[in-house]
Order: C-alpha cells, then structure tokens, then sequence
C-alpha cells in the first residue's frame, strides 16, 4: 500500500514505524518543530537530528540498542545527549546494561519526558519493550526523539 505517501517506514527489524527523515515533511509541520523548540529551549540543546517513531499499537516495539553515538566518533563529536517526548499509551522505557544484563523501566505516561547524557548511551542500552498480548491495553504510541549537544555545566 501507498501509506500516506510513503511517509511512514518500517524500523528496527519490522518492530515499529519511523517518519522517513528523506521526504522533507518535517518543514510543513509546525506541531513537531515547535516540539523541538521547546526540547532545545528547556535542555539549552543544539539538536543534531529527530526522528518521529509511531507504534500503531502495544504489539509494537523497539529492541534494546545504543544510540549512534556510542558507537559512531562522528556522530559521538556532535551528540552527547538524547530527549525524547511520549505521547498516547503508556509505555515503558526500558535499560540494559550493556554487561551485566540487569534491567530498570520506567513508565511513559502521555506527554511524559526522558533524557540521558553520553554516559548512560554508552554503559546502558535502551528500548520499548512489547506487551504481550494478555494485556488488555490498546492505542498507539508516537515518541519524538532529538539528539544533540548539551554542555553539561
């Protein structure tokens, strides 16, 4: 199918859609922008890239993973930071650490915010876990992700 133009793409091993970064639809829409102004005014961040993730409902998921600049120097020279902004369902955030396996989550309520510095990228990976299906929870889910730099005073 032709959904809404090709706009939205499968992500992370078909576990969830992303906006596709590539069609330049961010320009016309000014709820998003305004979302990122008010994550750059609050955490005083020089944003270096977004996404818009879309889980249509609580089967959908995203696997544990660092983000690219724990693993990219590149992208490691521009972003030291991660903000990210839930809303629909509630669902969790969820850490792994790297070595030990040991995992801590924590509830994404609508219009519930999280960030997380270098550090915690680096040592932690992180991840929507899926609901399984005895769960009788339905809705979806969009989470604005911004990556940057922040000076960390």
């Amino acid at each position: 199918g032709k959904e809404e133009n090709g706009l939205w793409k499968l992500w992370h091993g078909d576990t969830h859609f992303i906006a596709d970064d590539k069609l330049g639809w961010k320009e016309s829409c000014p709820t998003f922008l305004g979302v990122l102004e008010k994550i750059k005014d609050y955490f005083q961040m020089d944003i270096k890239a977004t996404r818009l993730n879309w889980y249509k409902n609580p089967s959908e998921w995203k696997p544990f993973h660092h983000d690219a600049a724990a693993v990219k120097k590149d992208k490691a020279r521009t972003q030291n930071f991660t903000v990210g902004i839930s809303f629909g369902i509630e669902r969790d955030i969820a850490f792994e650490h790297a070595k030990t396996r040991s995992v801590v989550t924590f509830p994404l309520q609508n219009g519930c915010t999280y960030a997380f510095s270098k550090d915690v990228n680096v040592i932690w990976r992180h991840g929507i876990p899926q609901i399984t299906s005895d769960n009788n929870q339905e809705g979806g889910r969009i989470s604005i992700i911004a990556w940057g730099w922040n000076k960390q005073e």
